[in-house]
């Protein structure tokens, strides 16, 4: 098995949360479709985090 470990930290706040929002989803859906096995490490600071 083949382990693809992905981290996201980021920063307490961030200027265009909608921007962030719309790459992590096109990066995280490409790295599903292209790997056997994701694991997803996420931070835990507010609004970089929560767009994750």
């Amino acid at each position: 098995m083949n382990i693809f470990t992905v981290s996201f930290f980021g920063h307490r706040d961030i200027d265009n949360p909608f921007e962030i929002e719309s790459r992590l989803e096109r990066i995280i859906r490409s790295l599903i479709h292209r790997k056997e096995y994701v694991d997803f490490l996420v931070g835990k600071h507010l609004f970089f985090s929560l767009a994750v």
